[in-house]
């Protein structure tokens, strides 16, 4: 289809004849006024982007005049001069004078003081040079009001043409998809502009990658944030039927688009500059998230993969935010939860071989069904039916194959939670899995471990102490006397303990373990218990050594 201009944005011709402006006295350029305009800015340093008309206080300006300034590509330039007596307007004499006299008589006999006459031809010939009209406006209140009452003015004409933008964003999706309507923004706005699923995949770009990592989670947050609040009815002018208000994260802006009203399946991007106006951008984005939705909604009717729209709500459920009895049953045929008998609920994270910090993970999407809760742990469920009679190290075992195989090499960590049986449960079941996880990080740091939260024990109970200052008071009591002897000695008490312990304090296995004789260990242990000045032999002392081995191995403590 044929594409359109900006012509449906305001024309500086148009601002003029708004109460705004009544004021505004032109200069030159009348033949250049028909120009839309994009954004209104109050700065020429740094430049300001094609399309912005540019209103420059007197002070300002003296701050210009003697610096390296480019006008290209503005549709005009206000200058607004303070003028304390209006009898200091008067006609000044320019017959015989060339056009650029012409021109700086009629702008010092209207609006400009003596005090911006310093600088203005330097100014005027820059923009008789770009074909960039100047007015000029006397200011009888204060500069910054006038200022104010022309972005105003700027914004209503725009949001009156935004049925225009709709109407226009809403044709071109429906002959020409997503990428239609992002390279049709990135012409209008002139910014890079994307569109990506809410767990930041790109579905169309121009100029602009997907979100930045760092910047993932925060935006996410502040996104669900303002849904909640819009859930709640709360600070209705800050969210919108469609969409939420944009989130400005660096140089990008993000508008999260909403389906159904409650859930985010996406945002679609622009890049900006610090003197842009982000009011302006606004009116393009909201109608380019409509026409983004329709695609979307598209999208998700055909069932692509796994849809974002149902990877938030498993992400909602998994992190213990209820849902709806619609969404529940809509989760269960989309994902088939509905035909198996339970779940297996895993919690995964990948250290790569690879030092380049640059290079991220990759976790496989399909056929499994996962979801990032936390940054850098992705959350696997696994649905079983009873006839196949997998364990979950068995499944375990194919996801982690799976990661390997399209990172290349790399260390995987795995917690898994108990099984489960329902939807409902999988809370509960994912903070097994982390917690096994978490554990399982203590012990092994960045080698690889498939832990299972069953598995862990006595390790469960000491995962919630293990940061407690008791819980360091009774590992050196325990054992940091029997370390000191052997560095002091260079013997291998510790060592020695610790196998006895792991055969179950029976002497001959420990001896065979440690090939040593059985007359040996007995005298190793004797000297245990003497450093210790515990009965080695009482069960309360040999569960409290035990306790203590799993507390240094824990911490992370470094053995011999």
């Amino acid at each position: 289809m044929e594409r359109l201009s900006c012509s449906h944005q305001p024309t500086l011709r148009q601002l003029l004849s708004t109460e705004s402006m009544a004021e505004a006295q032109r200069v030159w350029g009348d033949e250049f006024l028909d120009r839309p305009v994009l954004q209104v800015v109050t700065q020429l340093d740094p430049p300001p982007s094609a399309g912005s008309l540019v209103i420059v206080t007197q002070d300002n300006f003296n701050q210009l005049k003697n610096n390296r300034i480019s006008v290209k590509g503005l549709v005009g330039i206000v200058l607004i001069s303070q003028v304390e007596d209006a009898k200091q307007k008067v006609s000044a004499t320019v017959e015989g004078r060339n056009a650029l006299d012409v021109d700086r008589a009629v702008v010092k006999s209207t609006v400009i003081s003596p005090r911006l006459d310093d600088g203005f031809d330097k100014l005027l010939n820059l923009c008789r040079e770009s074909d960039v009209p100047v007015i000029g406006m006397a200011a009888f209140s204060e500069p910054t009001q006038i200022i104010e009452d022309v972005r105003l003015a700027f914004l209503k004409e725009t949001k009156t043409a935004s049925a225009r933008v709709q109407a226009v964003l809403m044709s071109i999706v429906l002959e020409e998809g997503l990428d239609g309507v992002v390279d049709q923004l990135q012409k209008w706005l002139d910014r890079p502009v994307a569109v990506e699923t809410a767990d930041f995949k790109l579905l169309s770009a121009s100029g602009m990658g997907a979100t930045a990592s760092r910047q993932q989670k925060q935006l996410t947050a502040e996104a669900v944030d303002l849904l909640n609040r819009l859930k709640e009815g709360e600070d209705e002018k800050d969210v919108f039927d469609s969409f939420l208000y944009p989130i400005r994260m660096g140089r990008r802006v993000s508008l999260p688009l909403l389906y159904a009203g409650n859930t985010i399946a996406g945002y679609i991007s622009v890049m900006v500059k610090p003197t842009d106006d982000e009011d302006s951008l606004i009116w393009y984005l909201q109608p380019a998230a409509l026409a983004a939705m329709v695609d979307i909604i598209h999208r998700l009717k055909g069932d692509f993969g796994l849809s974002v729209v149902q990877k938030n709500l498993l992400k909602d459920l998994v992190s213990g935010r209820s849902l709806s009895a619609t969404d529940m049953e809509r989760l269960e045929t989309h994902f088939g939860f509905d035909l198996c008998d339970g779940f297996f609920v895993f919690a995964t994270q990948v250290i790569l071989e690879d030092d380049d910090e640059s290079i991220e993970p990759r976790f496989p999407d399909e056929p499994f069904v996962g979801v990032e809760v936390e940054e850098g742990t992705r959350v696997y469920i696994i649905p079983f039916t009873e006839d196949a009679e997998s364990t979950w190290q068995e499944e375990a075992g194919v996801l982690v194959a799976k990661i390997k195989e399209i990172n290349g090499p790399a260390r995987v960590q795995l917690g898994a939670g108990r099984r489960v049986g329902t939807l409902m449960e999988l809370r509960e079941a994912y903070r097994e899995a982390r917690q096994a996880l978490i554990v399982g990080s203590m012990m092994h740091r960045d080698h690889e471990f498939q832990i299972g939260y069953g598995e862990l024990g006595l390790k469960r109970l000491l995962y919630l102490v293990i940061d407690h200052p008791e819980a360091d008071r009774f590992y050196k009591e325990t054992l940091a006397v029997l370390e000191a002897y052997d560095e002091e000695w260079e013997s291998d008490l510790v060592d020695t303990l610790k196998v006895y312990l792991a055969e179950g304090a029976n002497l001959n296995s420990a001896a065979r373990a440690l090939f040593i004789h059985r007359h040996t260990l007995r005298y190793r242990l004797e000297q245990i218990a003497e450093e210790l000045k515990v009965d080695i032999d009482s069960q309360e002392v040999l569960l409290n050594l035990q306790i203590a081995f799993l507390i240094r191995e824990m911490k992370g403590q470094v053995e011999k």
